[in-house]
């Protein structure tokens, strides 16, 4: 089905007159912006050192509009936590369209809760797969440390979890989305590529697309990037040499390119940790001959992470998220 590309230009006036001023680096996040959607997640322990009761298998939770249960997934040796969000009226002899939703830096699954999207989204009917990169963040309950964390590394996640996901009986096999934040939305962009004849559709986040340019502009040749022995913090978190070198050659705008199908880019305005003109960059050059879309998010409060804390941007972007899945779903079924 052609659909006209859309372009949404809310607020796209007073955006370009949003001074950002110097591209800030990636260590350089405006103070915030990711406090609010970097609560500490839960331990592992509780108060008496036992083993905490939510990473078994099967551990089941009644959100708003879902039951969650505790499911992993596999990559190699490494073990992937995820939870499984069911919709209220869930029945395993059926199949449903499923979102997977991949996390940005210094956060976890438990993002996705706390900015409401597993709510959201299950009231739609759709099930969703919220998981924690392997190294993600210091609180990932998955495998790995954050100094043994790349971006090649969360692409491998999210095709081990795409597998994993596509697996289960209840899969709609033609109904699979991926949605990334952040990070998360710059792993999706690179990874769905390879994947687009298995993904019904794609949501970004304020995809972190400035990630290469800002890596180049730290270190402007290989020889400069760091090394094992000189690991740094990104978004206060320790990350080592790999995660440098497994990024720089990546061109971001013509591996998005690769992707033939069209994606939906939500981006606040005054996001100073990733610049929104990144998302408009992809749409432009990446996303041209698809019927791609950006929402641009207006308000004061439209920062990185807005849905956290700002009630009407994150209605915005869901209507927007709704409409996307709604369209998609019937295609499908045409």
């Amino acid at each position: 089905m052609n659909m006209k590309k859309k372009f949404f230009t809310i607020m796209l006036a007073a955006a370009m007159a949003v001074n950002f001023g110097v591209l800030p680096t990636m260590a350089e996040s405006n103070e915030g912006q990711e406090a609010e959607a970097t609560d500490a997640s839960e331990e592992t322990e509780d108060s008496t050192g036992e083993a905490d009761p939510s990473l078994e298998e099967g551990y089941t939770e009644d959100g708003d509009s879902y039951t969650s249960v505790v499911a992993w997934a596999k990559n190699g040796e490494n073990d992937i936590y995820g939870k499984f969000y069911y919709p209220a009226d869930f029945d395993e002899s059926k199949t449903y369209p499923i979102v997977i939703m991949s996390h940005g830096g210094s956060v976890t699954h438990e993002f996705y809760e706390k900015a409401q999207w597993t709510n959201y989204v299950t009231s739609l009917g759709y099930v969703c797969y919220a998981y924690d990169f392997c190294g993600g963040s210091d609180q990932s309950k998955s495998s790995m440390t954050t100094e043994e964390m790349s971006c090649l590394t969360e692409k491998s996640d999210l095709n081990a979890v795409l597998d994993f996901v596509k697996g289960q009986s209840f899969c709609d096999q033609e109904q699979v989305f991926l949605m990334g934040q952040s990070f998360g939305g710059f792993v999706t962009g690179i990874t769905v590529p390879e994947r687009q004849d298995e993904v019904a559709g794609v949501i970004l986040l304020y995809p972190a697309l400035s990630v290469v340019d800002v890596l180049h502009e730290q270190y402007p040749t290989k020889e400069d990037l760091p090394t094992g022995e000189e690991a740094s913090e990104n978004f206060g978190t320790s990350v080592g040499a790999q995660y440098y070198t497994d990024m720089y050659d990546i061109n971001v705008m013509e591996t998005l390119g690769q992707y033939e199908g069209d994606v939906l880019i939500i981006h606040g305005i005054n996001d100073q940790t990733i610049p929104y003109t990144y998302s408009v960059q992809a749409i432009e050059e990446a996303y041209q001959n698809s019927s791609s879309e950006l929402v641009l998010i207006g308000g004061k409060q439209s920062v990185h992470a807005f849905e956290v804390f700002n009630e009407e941007g994150r209605k915005e972007a869901q209507d927007a998220v709704g409409d996307y899945l709604s369209r998609h779903h019937n295609i499908a079924e045409n």
